[in-house]
């Protein structure tokens, strides 16, 4: 009892405790907020910059059934259909790391997800089915969750 006196009354002691305490609420506060934000920040910047990148061919789909008429050859689509994919991918990732308890930025991120694989999707012209209509709508959801309206 007495050495636990002692330890309490000890300067040194008592600075390095403080100390130590101090370092590891700063690096989860650095992990659990920071850092998190950060990534979100960025990933943020890659969707504007890819839906900006790509949004001429979700606006204007490849054609299947009248390639003749299509402008742009069907591989850049390919392409577009990947990297949107791509980035879907990374957002859906990303929402793992969102607690549970932040149910509506939850709801929201799973609906720009959704939609930018919707808009991955919605790249060609198949059977009748033309996704312009489905691609503005997937293209407004994104920028209205992520705030770019």
């Amino acid at each position: 009892m007495e050495l636990i006196n002692k330890l309490i009354t000890n300067q040194v002691f008592l600075t390095v405790i403080s100390g130590t305490i101090v370092y590891v609420l700063s690096q989860l506060f650095l992990e659990l907020i920071i850092n998190p934000k950060k990534e979100y920040r960025k990933l943020k910047q890659k969707v504007l910059f890819t839906i900006s990148m790509y949004c001429c061919y979700y606006m204007s789909p490849y054609n299947l059934l009248e390639e003749e008429s299509d402008v742009r050859p069907k591989d850049e689509y390919k392409i577009a259909s990947i990297e949107l994919r791509k980035i879907g991918s990374e957002f859906a990732s990303y929402i793992g790391i969102v607690p549970k308890y932040r149910f509506n930025k939850r709801k929201k991120l799973f609906e720009v997800q959704h939609s930018l694989i919707g808009l991955s999707n919605g790249l060609f012209i198949y059977n009748n089915y033309n996704p312009r209509k489905d691609n503005r709508e997937c293209d407004e959801i994104i920028k209205k969750n992520l705030g770019f309206k």
